[in-house]
């Protein structure tokens, strides 16, 4: 089974499904005063994009030289990156941070 496919294709739709749920997320959270909610959706994603990184980077380790598990490691670190960038808004921006 080859391990370098869902860094490639997988990471990048974890990064696009951890903003679209966190911003389906926010209205309900705040309403219920649960904003844990939406940094635990992008902490499973992040681990999901993370999980799938390792994977390809092993996949890179048993076949050196190989283009396809170089580019997927890179991918999934890109966008593992990219959570960790939005979970760092999320923190720093307060969801229910409402304009007066």
């Amino acid at each position: 089974m080859n391990r370098t496919w869902p860094a490639l294709i997988l990471a990048p739709l974890f990064a696009l499904s951890s903003i679209t749920l966190g911003y389906a997320l926010v209205t309900p959270a705040c309403e219920h005063s649960h904003v844990w909610l939406v940094h635990a959706a992008i902490l499973l994603f992040l681990a999901l994009s993370v999980a799938s990184t390792v994977a390809a980077w092993f996949s890179l380790q048993a076949a050196r030289r190989e283009f396809l598990p170089l580019i997927s490691t890179w991918s999934g670190a890109f966008f593992s990156a990219v959570i960790v960038v939005q979970w760092l808004a999320v923190f720093l921006l307060h969801p229910c941070m409402h304009s007066p």
